[in-house]
């Protein structure tokens, strides 16, 4: 069973009269018959099983007349439609082509975060620690525009922070202000820090220090997922970041 699909430029009823004419003026060459009904026309032919049925739908180009035929009858009803395209009655409804999205350029996770370095909004209040670039040049992360916006909500997240003091039942507010929305997390679980925590631990000022606070995009594997580990100093009014790389293990990895 195939359905074919053609465009006739006439409204649904005067497209239903144009096939209606032709088929039963030919109907009769192919040793068939005609039969109309409240949904189209008909088609059958002496000593064939099946029915070819012709539906008709309005389109915006006029009318989709729509060709439902069973392969024994396959040969006699494309000999009764070609007749109407080769008047022009009819044209074969051609599907457009899918579109491929258009992927864009590929850029490094490492590149996204040097380019930010060179702006002096985003340093004025945001350091990033040694460790943190060496994790960064080895982040898979495919960069698609979220970090670069990620990383611009981050750079205005400790601007806001500055000088205030904010508690930290404040903190994902002042996320959402900065347009960090849900990517933002205070701290890390007890759980993880117990099971985990020399992972969430880097060095900073002489001393280990655990980096509880981060932004994560995406998720999955590490082409789909990454984490930004940071910690506040109040005293330097500076967001200190320790980690810039592939998801940090959770409490679901053991």
């Amino acid at each position: 069973m195939d359905t074919w699909e053609y465009i006739c430029n006439q409204s649904p009823p005067e497209a239903f009269k144009t096939v209606r004419f032709h088929v039963r003026t030919k109907v009769l060459e192919h040793n068939g018959g005609a039969a109309l009904n409240g949904e189209g026309i008909d088609l059958d032919f002496i000593g064939y099983e099946g029915v070819t049925r012709i539906r008709f739908a309005k389109v915006q180009s006029g009318t989709r007349v729509s060709v439902t035929v069973p392969d024994a009858l396959r040969d006699k009803t494309f000999a009764l439609m070609a007749g109407l395209v080769s008047k022009r009655k009819l044209k074969p409804f051609e599907k457009p082509a899918p579109e491929i999205p258009e992927r864009k350029p590929f850029q490094k996770a490492v590149d996204i975060l040097n380019a930010h370095l060179l702006k002096p909004e985003f340093t004025k209040h945001i350091e990033i620690l040694p460790q943190a670039l060496e994790h960064a040049e080895l982040c898979l992360y495919e960069h698609d525009g979220k970090l670069d916006k990620a990383l611009t909500h981050l750079a205005t997240f400790a601007s806001k922070r500055a000088g205030k003091k904010v508690p930290i039942h404040r903190l994902k507010d002042l996320a959402r202000e900065s347009a960090l929305g849900n990517l933002y997390r205070p701290m890390v679980s007890d759980t993880v820090v117990r099971v985990h925590g020399d992972d969430y631990r880097f060095e900073y000022q002489g001393k280990q220090t655990l980096f509880y606070e981060h932004i994560t995009l995406g998720g999955g594997y590490p082409k789909e997922c990454m984490s930004i580990h940071f910690i506040w100093d109040e005293v330097r009014a500076k967001l200190v970041i320790g980690y810039f790389g592939q998801h940090l293990p959770t409490s679901l990895d053991k």
